[in-house]
């Protein structure tokens, strides 16, 4: 259940993030880029627990778990409406 809503949910920001620059149009700030990045961290993550990867070193089990990708990609898409 919780591998789906993370890839439901890391392909949904991923769409955000790929149509979200268009919407700034002509003023692109850093504080934008630097949660788009922030963001695609969050989707990084998202996908690899979606699609059911399984790294073998434990500390990276622990940044790619929903515990620490659902929070990341909140917010940088909490950031981004605020902004907007």
């Amino acid at each position: 259940m919780t591998r789906g809503i993370s890839l439901c949910f890391a392909i949904t920001l991923s769409m955000v993030g790929l149509v979200f620059p268009f919407v700034l149009g002509a003023q692109p700030t850093g504080l934008n880029q630097t949660i788009l990045v922030v963001m695609m961290l969050g989707v990084m993550g998202g996908f690899i627990h979606g699609v059911g990867f399984r790294p073998e070193h434990r500390w990276v089990q622990g940044l790619v778990s929903p515990a620490v990708t659902w929070p990341v990609m909140l917010l940088s898409l909490a950031a981004l409406a605020a902004i907007r």
